[in-house]
């Protein structure tokens, strides 16, 4: 039998009010902070645990490594994008149709924190996974939508990945806070980056 962590113990015996989350959910979501704040290179495991309320070797314990941990953190974000570039791929739309920008500009809301560690930390100890895991799916999306035509395939890819770096370089933990641009402007933008028009 297992023996569970101490500080995941206690966790688990003291009374807390509402649902209670696992965790391997809180250290995911404290290596997100982290990570998007200090990078890839620069993030503490000791700072992570500390801040989701265990130890060093409680994190270790679930993820092995910072790689696992990272890993593991940007799983649930990069399922949601898998999920949606297979939805996409079956309507016959255009970059400027809503049922794409809408749905992607909603998914970078979503998962801010995991898009911004894909955009701004390739050249890390985490560029190879984001390259063999996000790569491949970004480049499903643009040649769904681009019709072989590589004029319309390069706006679809700037379109894409300008708007997914404006907001991943949006009000990340520990930076100050600057106005944020809206989901109407982020819809907009791409919509106007992206349009099939010359």
């Amino acid at each position: 039998m297992t023996e569970i962590p101490p500080a995941e113990k206690a966790q688990a015996e003291a009374p807390h009010a509402g649902q209670r989350k696992h965790p391997t959910d809180l250290l995911k979501q404290a290596a997100l902070v982290e990570f998007a704040a200090h990078g890839y290179e620069g993030a503490s495991l000791q700072e992570i645990a500390s801040k989701a309320g265990y130890t060093k070797a409680n994190l270790l314990y679930h993820f092995g490594s910072k790689q696992g941990l990272f890993e593991q953190a940007v799983l649930e974000a990069l399922g949601a994008f898998e999920e949606l570039v297979d939805s996409l791929q079956h309507l016959d739309i255009g970059t400027e149709d809503e049922r794409l920008v809408g749905p992607f500009v909603d998914f970078l809301l979503q998962h801010r924190l995991a898009v911004h560690m894909f955009v701004n930390h390739r050249s890390t100890g985490a560029g190879e996974f984001i390259a063999t895991r996000v790569d491949p799916i970004i480049e499903r999306l643009v040649v769904a939508l681009s019709d072989d035509d590589p004029d319309r395939a390069l706006r679809i890819a700037i379109g894409l990945a300008g708007v997914a770096y404006c907001l991943a370089n949006e009000n990340i933990p520990g930076e100050a806070n600057k106005p944020e641009p809206t989901r109407d402007e982020l819809v907009a933008a791409l919509t106007f980056i992206s349009a099939t028009r010359r």
